[in-house]
């Protein structure tokens, strides 16, 4: 999910002469993305296989590398991931926690090899959970899944977000990617959950005024991005921006409305 990422504390100055200044109750209601006003297409992936036939998945902030072999093999904590290749187009990889499988990734590329669609579903105790389908289009390469891959499906994914802010937690929503943190607000990190959750992935954020959160995500600790979520002052318009600490001004915006 970009991220998909907010977990959140609160930081209240000048508490003695002001008092605590709370996040304003605009950010409550459903906001929805107005492409046009953003600086975001979608995200950039990189897919390379290894002359010994190991694939890597890069999306910027983080990558995995894996064998379709059929094997489980270990990625850490008690988990396990296995590829299995179907044919030069089709190839499915199953993550076991604990030895159950939690999640499945079936990947397929058109006849003419310029959309890759991935379809992530996740399982519980029952059986799947979620579903949600992601669409690629091919930015170069031309050899099996090796490529640049552009994200065509993220936009749509968050098309729709849902912000609950009270005194305690603040609940973040993309429903269109079935994707959303439940986050307190003393700047503990906040597990990101839904179908494309990064094993490892925390986020916190910290007030900046009543109309702005400064952001920051993680991954196993490291610092991915950081960034801002800005409420203009007529509580219409929320602005979405972050970057890489290494690329401080090459950043990305979306803007979102309220509803």
């Amino acid at each position: 999910m970009r991220r998909a990422c907010f977990g959140w504390f609160v930081f209240c100055g000048l508490t003695v002469i002001l008092g605590c200044r709370a996040p304003s109750v605009d950010w409550n209601g459903t906001w929805k993305l107005n492409p046009s006003k953003g600086s975001y297409q979608g995200p950039v992936v990189t897919i390379s296989i290894s002359a010994d036939g190991e694939y890597r998945y890069d999306y910027g902030i983080s990558s995995i590398t894996f064998r379709c072999d059929g094997k489980d093999r270990p990625v850490g904590n008690n988990a396990t991931r296995a590829c299995v290749k179907s044919s030069n187009t089709v190839m499915d990889l199953i993550r076991k926690d604990n030895g159950v499988k939690t999640s499945a990734f079936h990947w397929e590329l058109s006849a003419g090899g310029k959309v890759l669609t991935l379809l992530a579903t996740g399982f519980g105790p029952n059986g799947p959970v979620s579903a949600t389908q992601i669409v690629y289009s091919r930015l170069s390469g031309s050899n099996d899944f090796a490529g640049h891959w552009r994200n065509t499906s993220y936009l749509q994914e968050h098309a729709e977000m849902t912000l609950k802010l009270d005194n305690q937690t603040l609940h973040i929503g993309y429903p269109n990617a079935g994707q959303y943190i439940d986050a307190t607000l003393d700047g503990a990190d906040t597990t990101d959950h839904g179908p494309h959750a990064q094993e490892g992935a925390t986020s916190a954020v910290r007030a900046a005024g009543i109309r702005e959160f400064h952001t920051v995500t993680k991954r196993h600790g490291k610092v991915l991005t950081q960034g801002s979520l800005e409420l203009r002052k007529d509580g219409r318009t929320i602005t979405d921006t972050w970057w890489s600490p290494d690329r401080p001004n090459d950043k990305s915006t979306l803007v979102y409305e309220k509803q």
